[in-house]
């Protein structure tokens, strides 16, 4: 009978101990890289197939979160637009409560009328070129541009401030009921844009900037959107060229060309009949528009609420995948300490071995 002895060198057996040595340092190092961050050191190999799971829980939580991100942007654009519609409204409502104390006749103030009206445009103009992050809230999709020039600015592609505009209509003034209708009737006409004997006059020819009202097809412009999370979009887009600012803009240029308290009695009424008229009709409207812009807050806070949930859930998610138990790790850890410790020890006790030892 024949026995078989296999025999382990000396080299062999301290290049075998490197081998485990060098891989049990890996295994620390990789296991300690763990335990300090708490997520799998390689998710792909750990995860294998599953890794397509998280890869996929990954980019939607990235969408998730650009929709947040775009959503807060929204949410500070929408808190703007309704303070400055609240503070032209406001702006406006002094104006209008002073001019229906003098509807019907010039009383001792109405003589004020005229400063008190250049004094709300400024406000109004400022108000409504408001900017934020460098767009203007109320000039549409060019938000690059100013939306609303001031009563005394030189529009350059018309050569005409709103001021020449409206003093070019008003002209001498009334002198009577159907004269002062006349002229409103011009006013109106030009701030509807619809001025045909002097179309620089029109109010989005020397007066507004913004997107116009009608696009070059003659069709509605399209309106500022945004979308608040996965088919779901908001339309937010409010213009100065919108009826509201629009009748507030005329209200009080008609009252800023002309000190009214000097015209005649029958034209007085007619004419400040229209201021009223313009001034009111601008208040109703503002306080719809201060509505909308409030629904669509709403609107943005209800999606924003849902993408933080979503997002919670999908982290979760994400940290089932690729989150390691610490309990676990700290184990692993002390386990691969005492492996390597004893290889160590292995190494030292052969690196002392000598048939030297044996020969003496």
């Amino acid at each position: 009978m024949t026995f078989g002895i296999n025999n382990i060198s000396t080299l062999q057996f301290a290049s075998f101990n490197r081998l485990n040595v060098q891989s049990t340092s890996l295994a620390l190092q990789r296991a300690g890289q763990e335990l300090a961050t708490g997520r799998k050191a390689d998710i792909f190999a750990d995860l294998g197939s599953n890794a397509v799971s998280t890869i996929k829980m990954r980019a939607r939580e990235a969408d998730t979160q650009t929709f947040m991100k775009s959503n807060d942007l929204i949410g500070n654009k929408l808190e703007a637009m309704v303070l400055s519609v609240d503070t032209a409204r406001d702006n406006v409502q002094a104006v209008l409560e002073r001019a229906i104390t003098n509807a019907s006749r010039p009383h001792i103030d109405a003589g004020s009328l005229q400063r008190d009206a250049l004094a709300a445009l400024d406000t109004f103009v400022a108000v409504m070129n408001t900017s934020h992050n460098g767009d203007h809230l109320f000039s549409g999709l060019d938000s690059d541009a100013v939306p609303l020039m001031r009563w005394s600015q030189t529009n350059a592609a018309t050569g005409l401030s709103p001021q020449d505009a409206i003093t070019s209509i008003y002209g001498a003034g009334p002198v009577d009921a159907a004269t002062a209708a006349t002229i409103a009737g011009q006013i109106d006409l030009a701030f509807a844009s619809n001025d045909a004997v002097d179309p620089n006059r029109n109010f989005e020819a020397t007066m507004y900037q913004g997107t116009p009202a009608l696009d070059g097809g003659g069709q509605p412009s399209e309106e500022v959107k945004a979308w608040v999370n996965t088919g779901q979009q908001v339309t937010y887009g409010v213009r100065a060229n919108d009826t509201a600012f629009v009748e507030a803009y005329k209200g009080l240029s008609m009252l800023a060309v002309t000190d009214v308290s000097t015209l005649d009695e029958d034209a007085y009424v007619t004419y400040m009949d229209s201021v009223i008229n313009a001034l009111s009709n601008a208040q109703e409207g503002m306080r719809a528009i201060s509505a909308q812009i409030g629904f669509n807050q709403q609107i943005v806070e209800s999606a924003q609420n849902q993408l933080t949930d979503l997002s919670l859930i999908q982290r979760t998610q994400i940290g089932n995948y690729e989150n390691v138990d610490p309990y676990e790790a700290a184990t692993r850890v002390q386990g691969l300490e005492i492996q390597l410790q004893a290889s160590y020890e292995v190494t030292s006790r052969l690196s002392g071995l000598s048939i030297l030892n044996f020969l003496r």
